[in-house]
């Protein structure tokens, strides 16, 4: 099996918002601090192209991330469904390469120092 298995590219979709603290560029800075996200551009507006490693990241808890930081998802029905997919088709993917998931399972002060550290003076600036 070859690294680049372990590597998977999605689409995060945002809800419409015109605050530009709560759209795509905003949701990159985040993410960019996070070990493991290799990728992290706004595709537009509203949607999030990233790459990250399944070593270390799931797309469940990169949408978690996004979650407690205040961006909001898109919940539409088709939307829903293709993340539900995203997550099984990962947990697969893990349990084939024999990938732990519990060093995955972060407490909410890790994360937020982790976050603080190389995006604050960003947050400081628009919120």
């Amino acid at each position: 099996m070859e690294d680049s298995d372990h590597y998977r590219c999605r689409l995060v979709y945002l809800k419409h918002s015109d605050d530009p603290a709560f759209q795509a560029s905003a949701a990159c800075e985040a993410l960019l601090s996070l070990d493991g996200i290799l990728l992290a551009a706004p595709f537009d507006d509203h949607s999030v192209h990233i790459i990250y490693s399944l070593d270390k990241l799931s797309f469940e808890l990169v949408t978690e991330l996004l979650s407690e930081l205040n961006f909001e998802l898109d919940d539409s029905m088709l939307i829903s469904l293709r993340n539900t997919i995203y997550c099984y088709l990962e947990n697969n993917a893990r349990d084939n390469m024999h990938i732990d998931v519990t060093g995955f399972a972060l407490d909410a002060d890790e994360i937020e120092g982790k976050l603080e550290a190389g995006t604050q003076k960003y947050w400081d600036d628009y919120r």
